[in-house]
């Protein structure tokens, strides 16, 4: 029996140690699920269909039924007659416009549709990119701690050591002090480096709007992905060509409107005025096509000075976009260098870190038996220290560039959102 509750309880440790933490993919679907921004921005693409739908509707003939009854009174009543009199009427009617509104409402409508859609999922990956680089924060300010603590610990001892050397009268008072100095150092460290890693994870947790159950951070797994050298476009471009094309249509509509209005009407109408349910009388249907057109004169300065504005529009527009295509160039660029360099100072750090270490573990021994003074295990103390930090900050640095080159490019942040 205690055999079967062992192997129970082994079975399910692992289970326990596993829900007990917080993963990566786990905090940014909370982030999308619980985000405001994201609920606002579904609203705006439900709300394009819609209006393009509206757009869609109003190419659609008019069409009208209606059904009536009237009684008169002054009316004299024949055998077999009655004093009520049924109607019923069907109107079937269409407009068509030389500079139709209605065209241009539903290619507009279209462009508003792309540029709900792109909105949204910029949304998503600035809100995945967002999380990505908080919880890399986290975890770059957990490990510092971790090393901050390693070094109080190390420089405890050294304390420790320098106190009974000078007890002993092979160290001098001065070196004692300087102990006792380097070790608060190492303290205040240590509390700024609790105190940041606290912030973050506050900072973290509420802008997922959820509890912190202190749950430990698991480092995601991460592998570097070569990126295009060139900028084609993006989301934010994408946006923004797009209301340049809504902008051209715009000023196409007012440039048209200099023209007469030139419009087309037909209408079909049936009227029953016995019984309503009797529809083979067709004489009782009336067709009407009627062209007719119309020149504001005195509107023609309003529009010229309406085709002025929208061309002065138009032009900023144009050059927004060329503008923006070009820095967006340029921020790629600048982001692949930084990450050719992160690449070469990883790669650096990672050796520096193994001859800091060598140095350090050589520089204790030798203080050990008196063959270099504080000063020098000191400078190899924080040598390995800022060694270890800097790589540290390093790799999550790279982390976090190649995540922003793809923010940048609108791919796919981590490959998922």
């Amino acid at each position: 029996m205690k055999k079967l509750i062992s192997i129970t309880i082994l079975m399910i440790l692992p289970l326990l140690c596993i829900a007990e933490q917080y993963t990566l993919e786990e905090l940014i679907n909370i982030g999308l699920e619980s985000s405001y921004d994201i609920q606002q921005e579904i609203a705006n693409k439900k709300n394009s269909s819609s209006e393009f739908r509206s757009s869609v509707y109003g190419l659609v003939p008019s069409v009208t039924a209606g059904v009536g009854t009237t009684k008169y009174y002054d009316q004299i009543i024949e055998p077999n007659e009655t004093d009520w009199s049924k109607s019923g009427y069907l109107t079937l009617s269409k407009s068509f416009f030389l500079n139709d509104p209605s065209l241009y409402n539903v290619h507009t409508s279209i462009y508003g549709m792309k540029n709900a859609k792109s909105s949204l999922d910029e949304t998503r990956k600035q809100i995945a990119y967002y999380v990505f680089a908080s919880y890399l924060g986290v975890l770059e300010l957990q490990e510092t701690l971790e090393i901050q603590q390693k070094n109080l610990k190390l420089q405890n001892k050294i304390q420790q050591q320098i106190k009974v050397q000078y007890e002993t009268g092979n160290k001098s008072l001065l070196e004692l002090k300087q102990s006792e100095v380097s070790l608060i150092d190492y303290e205040i460290a240590v509390n700024e480096a609790a105190n940041l890693l606290s912030k973050s994870r506050k900072d973290l947790f509420s802008y997922l709007n959820i509890d912190d159950a202190a749950f430990e951070f698991v480092v995601p797994d991460f592998s570097s992905i070569s990126t295009t050298s060139e900028f084609t476009s993006n989301n934010l471009l994408n946006q923004k060509l797009n209301s340049l094309k809504i902008n051209k249509l715009l000023h196409f509509q007012t440039t048209m409107n200099l023209l007469p209005t030139i419009s087309i009407d037909y209408s079909f109408a049936h009227s029953d005025n016995g019984d309503v349910n009797e529809f083979s009388e067709y004489s009782r249907d009336s067709q009407a096509l009627s062209i007719s057109a119309s020149w504001n004169i005195f509107g023609l300065m309003d529009n010229f000075e309406r085709i002025i504005r929208s061309k002065r529009n138009l032009k900023i527009k144009k050059l927004d976009y060329v503008k923006s295509k070009k820095d967006y160039g340029l921020q790629l660029t600048n982001l692949q260098n930084d990450l050719t360099t992160l690449k070469r100072s990883f790669e650096l750090y990672e050796s520096k870190l193994k001859l800091a270490e060598e140095n350090l573990n050589m520089a204790q021994e030798h203080f050990r038996l008196g063959m270099i003074s504080l000063l020098d295990l000191d400078r190899s103390k924080i040598d390995f220290q800022n060694t270890q930090l800097a790589r540290i900050q390093n790799n999550y640095r790279l982390m976090k560039k190649q995540e922003a080159i793809n923010l940048l490019l609108s791919n796919l942040i981590l490959g998922k959102w």
